[in-house]
């Protein structure tokens, strides 16, 4: 079956179980697959899924078409995947665990390239780590050094996911409340569930560990990105990074925008050198 054949480019849903939450309960990890081709994973950014992060915005038909096998997990507290309250099953490594089993599920120990954005970049920092030279391309989207060493969104964020009473939601700040309504709206989101994923995931990332990443990494932002920042000390970070801008987006609107979806195939091809800094063009 070849990667343009209809059959092979529709992302076909499957469960595979990870191993097991604190509570000694399965962990069972959703995820989306299609193509036929060179191995790779994508990873979600927190309160999206695969769905809406990789499918909608056409990185599944771009990767299917250009020669890839293609798998998205709907990573753990998110989507269709395992759904725990308790802050310890959404440790960075756990995450990282299942991506390293889902990984193994797929193309057992063959080379693969790794794509994460935002909080998927995290999960895929801890991933890379854990699958050294397994992986061939590691694309990190929407990670800069506003937020490379911190883990997780600062608490308020998930005092107001947890606020039960609306009447509270007066006492956090705006920009809080404005993610809480976002996250609300989509109809995947467990809000306790949420809340519980930030206070898990809250901790220091040790950025001196990306030295021994050896296989080209890509970080790429948005110019307008001011959560991320700059993608250059992070890219500086690793043993052949490279950092990257693309004009006129942000960090909600990059992974449906034509140019920052192209930057990364393009790196996944090859065609960006190591250790350069690159503005794309609009």
């Amino acid at each position: 079956m070849s990667p343009d054949d209809p059959a092979a480019s529709t992302p076909v849903r499957e469960t595979l179980q990870t191993g097991l939450l604190t509570s000694g309960e399965p962990a069972r990890l959703s995820f989306l697959r299609a193509g036929r081709g060179h191995p790779v994973i994508l990873l979600h950014g927190f309160a999206s899924d695969a769905a809406d992060d990789w499918v909608g915005t056409g990185w599944f038909d771009s990767l299917v078409t250009a020669g890839y096998d293609v798998c998205a997990p709907d990573l753990r507290g998110h989507g269709r995947s395992l759904k725990s309250s308790e802050p310890a099953d959404y440790r960075l490594d756990a995450f990282a665990q299942d991506v390293a089993a889902l990984c193994g599920h797929c193309w057992g120990n063959a080379e693969l390239a790794l794509v994460g954005y935002s909080m998927g970049a995290h999960v895929a920092m801890a991933a890379a780590l854990a699958l050294g030279n397994r992986v061939k391309r590691l694309v990190l989207g929407g990670m800069g050094d506003r937020i490379a060493a911190t883990v997780g969104l600062a608490p308020e964020f998930a005092d107001a996911l947890d606020a039960r009473d609306e009447a509270r939601l007066g006492a956090f700040p705006s920009y809080a409340v404005r993610f809480r309504r976002h996250a609300e709206s989509l109809p995947y989101n467990d809000l306790p569930v949420l809340a519980a994923c930030l206070r898990g995931q809250s901790a220091r990332f040790d950025l001196g560990l990306l030295s021994s990443f050896v296989a080209p990494t890509l970080v790429v932002v948005g110019r307008r990105d001011k959560l991320a920042g700059d993608p250059q000390p992070v890219a500086a970070a690793f043993a052949s990074g490279t950092g990257a801008t693309v004009p006129g987006i942000g960090h909600v609107d990059a992974l449906a925008d034509p140019d920052f979806r192209q930057c990364a195939l393009a790196f996944l091809e090859g065609a960006f050198a190591p250790h350069t800094t690159q503005e794309v063009s609009a």
